[in-house]
């Protein structure tokens, strides 16, 4: 049976050209399109969707409001955001918290179409269905959002509230904690019971640190305030590596290459998901993460010698990869040969950059 897809978006014509596309893809999956949140919600009313697809902006309720609405409903299929205002910045640090998928507009059709294929097919694990989605990931659209608005939380029997302004967390309440412990304690303990005030109560702003900031604080080791079951599922990559270090690495490397260096991702190659970066390319990483596991196959399938702990990839127009592989975590390199001395980067630099690296990963 062909899955069900719902688009939503104000643009009646980006949306029309869209289902459009997609018809050819009907016996794999059928498209319905609605031109505002109060359409959708009228249509899943009377149809079952397995993924729905909604912009951020538009008029009157926007996709946020869409994203609650499912949520009190217990929707079980996926939801992914379109959005013409997010950063690709935005994009990688989301991605990174494991929050719900973003696309950014304009997007060519063919892209699109081989996206929500993969969705479908389950070729992409990076998917996170609507009913495993918490609060941090409506604080994300928040963020996208740049709504001011506070969102109310309960941890078992008392309620506390975050505060925004622009999508940025300003100050926060719970219990007898205010301000950024407050902010740290709720990121750390909520759960699936907040909600959402349309307007912010006037605050004093008092959190200058930004979301992202407040997730990677949150996300450390506190036992006082963490159980130790959270800390196994959710932290083990901190727990298993110095961040901080791994951060230092890319830094030096940074330094020792200036200009020569384009991009570079430390990432996990059990999903691919970067872990620190320089210029974050995602897509890249995936990429890098399927060859080294096929080099890894095939070497071992002729009966050659493994995988060392780096490989090399030369490019066109003087650029080139070098991809370090070490234990269960990868280092990706895109350089400019033409803006790097080779014997220098060969001999000194990438050692130290891999010296660096088992350090951080093995403690």
């Amino acid at each position: 049976m062909a899955k069900k897809l719902l688009l939503v978006d104000d643009e009646e014509f980006f949306l029309e050209g869209l289902k459009e596309g997609l018809e050819k893809h009907k016996n794999i999956f059928t498209t319905d399109i609605c031109f505002s949140v109060d359409d959708a919600v009228k249509r899943i009313k009377k149809r079952k969707y397995d993924l729905i697809v909604s912009d951020m902006r538009m008029p009157n309720k926007s996709g946020l409001d869409l994203f609650i609405y499912l949520s009190k409903k217990k929707y079980k299929g996926g939801f992914i955001v379109m959005t013409a205002y997010g950063t690709d910045e935005l994009l990688v640090k989301v991605r990174k918290m494991g929050g719900i998928e973003v696309l950014l507009k304009p997007f060519k059709l063919d892209w699109f179409s081989k996206h929500i294929l993969a969705y479908f097919s389950e070729e992409l694990e990076t998917f996170e269905r609507l009913d495993s989605i918490d609060l941090r990931s409506l604080i994300e659209i928040v963020n996208l959002e740049k709504k001011s608005v506070g969102i109310s939380v309960e941890i078992g029997d008392k309620k506390g509230c975050l505060y925004f302004k622009a999508g940025e967390i300003i100050n926060a309440e719970f219990d007898d904690k205010e301000g950024e412990d407050a902010a740290i304690y709720i990121l750390r303990n909520g759960k699936e019971k907040f909600s959402i005030q349309k307007k912010s109560k006037d605050m004093e702003e008092i959190i200058s640190k930004s979301i992202f900031k407040l997730f990677q604080i949150s996300q450390r080791e506190d036992s006082s305030e963490v159980s130790e079951k959270i800390n196994q599922k959710k932290f083990k990559k901190e727990i298993n590596m110095d961040i901080n270090k791994l951060n230092e690495s890319i830094e030096i490397l940074k330094k020792d290459l200036g200009d020569g260096l384009l991009a570079t991702d430390i990432f996990d190659s059990k999903d691919g998901q970067s872990i620190a970066a320089f210029n974050s390319q995602p897509a890249a990483s995936a990429l890098f993460n399927k060859m080294t596991n096929f080099m890894k196959d095939a070497l071992e399938g002729a009966g050659f010698p493994g995988l060392g702990k780096y490989y090399i990839l030369d490019l066109v127009d003087d650029k080139m990869v070098i991809v370090t592989v070490m234990g269960d975590f990868q280092w990706g390199m895109l350089i400019d040969r033409s803006k790097t001395q080779m014997g220098l980067m060969l001999n000194v630099i990438l050692p130290k950059a891999i010296d660096s690296f088992e350090e951080a990963i093995t403690g």
